[in-house]
């Protein structure tokens, strides 16, 4: 039985309503399994259960598939789904915060909008020409002229889809001064770490002249630019520079000698160029723009300089007050139009705060404000925590209007940073120019003394640093009586007034003073002597963070030494970098690289069966390498020019096959000559069979094609096939027209192992042979597979075999597993694969475009290749892979997989040569683990994962089956009596039965049930049971739980009390507290909530349907302080912070008290879509466990909001419960087939893991290559 599906709210939308309409066909169908409509549709289980999860609408594709294979009306669901797809268009306008705009408003354009980016392509070719060729281009234009846009969504992208591959950028990096630019960047500048080839991005580079107070940090800067472009670094330096601020660069010699040399000019745009980027980001969100308003913006934005962000916040109130799918004049006018969509917004905002908010708005924005000197106003990017505590109501109002103002598109809130969304603001919004205008010389002034404020705190508060004289008079007749400091600020200030009135005294006491300087300079000497200790620290700890960047740079090309130097680096000190790296090397897939030392790009290589064993065959030297040592365990002469004439060859043979003037021969590998005579022509090709005692032998005569298989120690002709190609025209077979057709077009390459053309016949059949010479199977294109004993020398009846197309015979799609049970292909459609001996066809792999595969030996697994990712699928279970790595560039040429070393191993390389690499991935965890063939229904973890509840359809299919198992050991505590569950599906949404679990505080009490889907109307049945007695103490039956479907069931806070929540249809719709002491309800929740968290107190309760309430009362909370729908929730043990996870992977943090966001977890760098399925907080709440659905377990730190190492690595099925151990250095993890899985996640554990994997830690040589000034430390214990 599969998971259970979540339930819908048709009322939740077009796209709700779509999925609830589908699952209705797939319940009127009989309920038919996922499983079997995948077999029918082509399309994999997990893609046609999204069609119906309601959480998007699925392709048209998709959905016919899946209406086909419930036997519903085509036509009428087509009809449908453009309904749902047009409904779901029109609600877009109702719902502008969530979908995406077509227009970026006063935001820049980053590189994931670089499809919409439009109307710079000639200004991005002459960019990306100049970065080619120049190692410093400096890119200058008016303020508002899109330079920032050009970098990110022009420059960046087209430097990562540069062709060919080895000319892109390694890494691309962008960065913006800010006030303390070489302090800041000085490890990104750093050459030693950065990679060649890098790209160095510097936007925003006026903020070196406008932020940066201090003439030494600037030039320091500027020195490490240069530095990073120096000779035989292979680094290159754009910067985008205002063009107000050009000038400036003038001060600076090699600056300005780098602009002289490099430097572009951002222009107006021209008509058609904007033209281009008012109508096309519309039109690829289904927009229009009218005509009419193409033109008029046009003309009012061509003289108007810099004024890009003026038409884009215009257009983008535009789009929000559109109507249907056009934008119109209308719209435009009531926006403000170019002049006056800005202030508009600005207004409507401003006049719609509180008098102290207003005020508080006031400040905020003066704040993130840089006056001019002679040049324009800029913006002044500001800690948050710098505006969160102005003034005396911060607490009540600053995060209040910082969300409003983001709301507005006004600000950007970049996790700790607050800035202008754009400097257009700044001109655009008059009230403001007035503000900066009235307090332009204050502003000045507060600036600086923030800067010193914040100097003065970095010094330890050092009092030479406080101001003194004219300056500390200035400053008390400006801000000693106003409240709008920070408290840093006001600190300072006040320690500089008080030190002025200590000096008054100083006179009166001029002997005490002389005492106390005594004590000072003793105390000076102390800190001194503390700083000098101080500033050891800081070198070890920089020197440590630069190994961790070390280690990444590694991690794809060296993993092991990667692996080495992250635990050195946590070993040297113990940072949160470091420890991440160290956790990132202990999960890391990437196990060993060994790259072949011999040879030449001519050179042949091999893996043997099973991939332990790499064969090099070149010119000068024949070298078999054991793999996993990196030995060579035989070493032979070269074959010199006969190399090229090699055919296809095994790895663990004696001998390899080879072409003699045409003919098919033999050559000893220890003696590198020739055994006897040729043995056949072979113009077609030769190659070993898997054996390794066995040739298999291709010729082509006129329309006549010929395969042979030889016994190769005996020299006898084992079979022999012959098949006639002749081709007619008119009345042509399947199989003459396919021939017709390759002959025409396809010219097949002989097999020398290469797939070097030799000849140019026609394309011929292809065979295959299994691994004891007994079977072979023979694709000819246009008929049936053939399947041959080779023994009998008969052909065996295979009428289960499909027809042979013209790519599976010349790619050779077809092999037989190494146990010659199955025969398996690649197809269209993925992979699929026949017992031999019945003909039964096994589980069908969906998955095009699947490149190369290969079943293990036992044909338990499928690894395989896309040419874009290793991935690794169970073939009790293919609807998904259970491992997922991403190749970096390199060609997969041989793969193979090691079930009982929990290893997959591939040759790799560059499309075109031989790849001299062989890689070795880990994966154990997903091959090794305990695994269930049905899914499970529910599962559930107790209190620091001490327990674990499993429900899962029984093996008579007729009972839920439960089981409470030690969550540390996988051990069986008690097995509660089983519940019934008639007429079960593979779906127990549709018929069959449904499970509930729940575990109370203590772990000691489980609430179990069954919901009975098949009786009219469904009942639900809820017992209780004493895990430590291991008995049943109570039940609910029909007449107290009701007739109602539950969706979920809970502990009150309290342990005293059961949520029993409701599908959302059910009358009537309310969630009921029920006392289990009183056996009566005692409470109601309106609505459904579906699954429950409750924060530790026990006083607020949040569901994932997006309520939240305050408990016992059950007030719900205002919508304003809902945290949205959700699929996972958690609270911190401390309760301070709720983790909600949502259908796009994404997890958004939450204070405890719903009263305000505190940021997004979301991986940039993900392409794939998956919802989070679990969460769980560590006891000290410092860590969250995020897992998703295809198998994705992350660490983040809640603090930074920053991944911490590499994702887990997961048996590969959805992660349906998480459990931090009492200690918070164990993980524990649950999915639907795989049980229970324990993760070490302490450092200390995390360097045994490592330890245990690299074996040794660096050597002592190899701790001098990469370890700078820091004594030897030995980072594994010795055996």
């Amino acid at each position: 039985m599969g998971r259970r599906e979540r339930p819908l709210d048709p009322a939740d939308g077009p796209v709700a309503q779509f999925a609830y309409e589908l699952r209705k066909l797939r319940r009127e169908a009989g309920g038919i399994t996922y499983r079997a409509m995948a077999r029918q549709a082509h399309y994999s289980a997990a893609t046609l259960a999204h069609a119906a999860a309601g959480e998007r609408l699925a392709s048209l594709p998709v959905t016919l598939a899946y209406v086909e294979a419930c036997g519903g009306d085509r036509d009428d669901w087509e009809r449908r789904w453009h309904r749902a797809a047009q409904d779901t268009a029109e609600e877009s306008r109702a719902a502008d915060d969530d979908a995406e705009a077509p227009y970026p408003g006063l935001a820049r354009f980053e590189a994931s909008d670089s499809e919409r980016f439009f109307g710079r392509d000639h200004l991005v070719g002459q960019l990306v020409g100049l970065v080619r060729d120049k190692d410093f281009v400096v890119l200058t234009g008016a303020s508002g002229s899109g330079k920032s846009s050009l970098l990110r969504a022009g420059l960046i992208p087209h430097l990562q889809r540069t062709d060919p591959p080895r000319v892109r950028p390694a890494t691309i990096r962008i960065l913006t001064p800010g006030p303390h630019p070489a302090r800041t960047h000085a490890d990104v500048l750093d050459p030693r770490t950065t990679r060649s080839g890098t790209v160095i991005v510097v936007d925003q580079f006026e903020e070196l002249f406008t932020l940066c107070a201090d003439p030494a940090e600037r030039k320091g800067f500027l020195d490490l630019l240069f530095t990073a472009v120096g000779p035989d670094h292979g680094i290159r330096v754009v910067v985008a520079v205002r063009a107000d601020f050009y000038g400036h660069c003038a001060r600076y010699r090699r600056l300005a000698q780098a602009a002289q040399e490099a430097t572009l000019l951002v222009a107006p745009m021209s008509t058609e160029e904007l033209r281009e980027t008012i109508v096309k980001p519309a039109a690829l969100g289904g927009l229009i723009v009218e005509r009419t308003l193409t033109s008029r913006i046009v003309a009012e934005i061509q003289d108007e300089p810099g004024g890009l962000p003026l038409m884009s916040h215009a257009l983008l109130e535009t789009w929000r007050r559109r109507r249907g799918r056009a934008l119109g004049e209308a719209a435009y006018d009531a926006a403000g139009g170019i002049h006056g969509a800005i202030a508009r917004t600005a207004e409507d905002l401003y006049e719609s705060l509180t008098g102290r908010q207003a005020d508080t708005a006031r400040r905020i924005l003066l704040r993130l404000v840089s006056p001019g000197q002679g040049t324009g106003d800029t913006r002044r990017p500001t800690q948050r925590t710098e505006l969160t505590a102005l003034g005396v109501h911060a607490d009540a109002d600053t995060d209040v209007v910082l969300e409003r103002l983001a709301r507005a598109r006004l600000i950007t809130l970049d996790e700790d940073t607050v800035d202008l969304a754009h400097e257009a603001v700044l001109t655009a919004w008059p009230r403001l120019r007035t503000w900066i205008d009235e307090d332009r010389e204050r502003l000045r002034s507060q600036h600086r003394l923030t800067e010193a404020a914040t100097t003065w705190q970095d010094l330890g508060r050092d009092a030479g640093s406080l101001y003194r004289g004219v300056q500390l008079s200035t400053a008390e007749e400006q801000f000693g009586a106003t409240d709008d400091l920070t408290p840093l600020e006001r600190e300072f200030l006040d320690a500089g007034l008080d030190a002025r009135r200590g000096e008054q005294r100083g006179r009166r006491t001029r002997t005490v003073v002389l005492s106390v300087l005594v004590v000072l300079s003793l105390v000076a000497a102390l800190v001194a002597w503390q700083q000098n200790q101080s500033g050891e620290r800081r070198r070890i700890e920089a020197e440590a963070r630069r190994l961790v960047g070390v280690a990444e740079s590694l991690r794809l090309s060296d993993p092991v030494t990667a692996m080495r130097l992250s635990l050195a680096a946590w070993r040297v000190a113990d940072l949160p970098e470091t420890r991440s790296a160290l956790l990132g090397a202990a999960a890391q897939r990437n196990q060993d690289v060994f790259t072949d030392p011999d040879g030449t790009d001519e050179t042949m290589r091999h893996l043997s069966a099973d991939g332990s064993t790499l064969l090099s065959v070149g010119t000068d030297q024949v070298t078999r390498w054991d793999v996993g040592t990196r030995r060579r365990t035989a070493t032979w002469p070269g074959l010199g020019e006969a190399a090229k004439d090699v055919g296809f060859i095994r790895a663990d043979a004696s001998w390899i096959p080879e072409f003699d003037g045409g003919r098919a021969a033999l050559r000893n590998l220890a003696t590198g000559s020739r055994d006897g005579t040729p043995l056949a022509v072979a113009d077609g090709g030769v190659e070993m069979g898997p054996s390794g005692r066995s040739l298999l032998v291709h010729h082509a005569e006129g329309s006549e094609r010929r395969v042979q298989l030889w016994d190769a120690r005996s020299r006898r002709k084992l079979l022999e096939i012959t098949r006639d190609t002749n081709a007619k025209v008119d009345g042509a077979t399947g199989s003459q027209v396919e021939w017709a057709r390759l002959t025409a077009h396809m010219h097949r390459q002989r097999k020398d192992g290469r797939g070097t053309a030799l000849t140019d016949d026609p394309a011929f059949t292809d065979a295959a042979v299994s691994a004891d010479d007994r079977l072979l199977a023979l694709c000819v294109p246009g008929e049936r597979f053939e399947l041959w004993d080779v023994t009998e020398k008969r052909r065996l009846p295979a009428p289960w075999l499909p027809r042979a197309t013209i790519e599976q015979c010349v790619k050779e799609r077809i092999e037989f597993t190494p146990d010659g049970r199955y025969l398996g292909l690649i197809d269209t459609t993925g992979f699929r694969a026949w017992e031999v001996s019945s003909g039964k066809e096994l589980p069908a792999v969906v998955y095009p475009g699947l490149k190369i595969a290969r079943l293990s030996a036992d044909g338990a697994f499928l690894v395989a290749s896309d040419g874009e990712e290793i991935l690794v699928w169970r073939m009790d279970s293919p609807d998904f892979p259970v491992v997922r790595h991403q190749l970096a560039g390199e060609t997969v040429q041989e793969i193979r997989v090691d079930t009982e070393a929990g290893i997959v191993r591939y040759l790799g390389g560059p499309e075109g040569s031989w790849g001299p690499s062989v890689h070795t991935l880990n994966v154990g965890s997903a091959v090794n683990a305990r695994w269930e063939p049905s899914a499970a229904l529910a599962v559930e973890f107790g209190p620091d994962g001490r327990t674990l509840a499993v429900a899962r359809v029984d093996e008579d299919g007729k009972h839920l089956r439960f089981r409470v198992l030690d969550g540390r050991t996988g051990r069986l505590l008690a097995q509660p009596p089983p519940l019934p569950c008639p007429a079960p599906s593979e779906d127990a949404a549709f018929g069959g039965c449904d499970a509930l679990l729940a575990i109370d505080s203590t772990g000691k009490e489980l609430a179990y049930g069954v919901v009975n889907l098949a009786s009219a109307p469904p009942t639900t049945k809820v017992s209780l049971y004493d895990i430590p007695r291991q008995r049943v103490t109570t039940s609910l039956d029909a007449d107290e739980v009701g007739t109602e479907v539950l969706s979920d069931i809970a502990f009150g806070a309290d342990d005293r009390s059961l949520l029993l929540s409701p599908v959302p249809g059910s009358v009537p719709e309310t969630t009921r507290v029920w006392d289990l002491r009183r056996r009566t309800t005692v409470g109601t929740l309106p609505g459904s909530v579906g699954a429950v968290t409750s924060r530790p107190d026990g006083d607020l309760l949040v569901t994932e349907r997006g309520q939240a309430y305050r408990m016992p009362a059950g007030t719900r909370l205002p919508s304003v302080r809902s945290p949205g729908k959700s699929t996972a929730l958690a609270f911190s043990p401390d309760g301070d912070h709720l983790a909600v996870g949502d259908g796009s992977g994404r997890v958004v943090l939450w204070d405890g008290r719903l009263g305000r966001r505190l940021g997004v977890l979301a991986d940039p760098d993900t392409t794939t879509y998956q919802y989070v399925s679990a969460l769980a907080f560590s006891r000290d709440g410092r860590t969250l466990a995020v897992a998703g659905d295809e198998g994705t377990l992350q660490l983040w730190d809640v603090s930074s909001r920053r991944r911490i190492g590499s994702p887990l690595v997961t048996p590969g099925d959805t992660v349906r419960a998480l459990a931090f151990g009492p200690d918070g250095g164990t993980l524990y993890a649950a999915g639907d087939h795989a049980p229970l899985q324990t993760y070490e996640i302490s450092p200390d554990r995390a360097a045994r893991t490592v330890c245990r994997r690299v074996g040794t830690g660096l050597s002592r040589d190899d701790w001098d290559r990469y370890v700078q000034d820091v004594a030897y430390r030995q980072s594994c214990p010795r055996a």
